[in-house]
């Protein structure tokens, strides 16, 4: 092999090396994006037990105000 054959070669894997950090890099990044979003998003059962909570809140405060008036 000659010079700029290896040159070539060596050309190609430092492109994809390159190529390998961008992707992992990226992958981060979607990772990251992806805790953000479902930290800030309530799965179905969070919801519900969210609307149950209210919903139990609200009977108690009606107890309690039949109750003191």
């Amino acid at each position: 092999m000659d010079q700029s054959g290896r040159e070539s070669l060596l050309d190609l894997e430092k492109r994809i090396s390159d190529m390998k950090r961008r992707y992992s890099k990226f992958l981060e990044e979607r990772e990251k994006r992806r805790r953000r979003e479902q930290d800030v998003h309530f799965t179905k059962k969070d919801q519900q037990v969210l609307i149950k909570s209210f919903v139990i809140a609200g009977i108690i405060e009606q107890g309690i105000k039949k109750i003191l008036i």
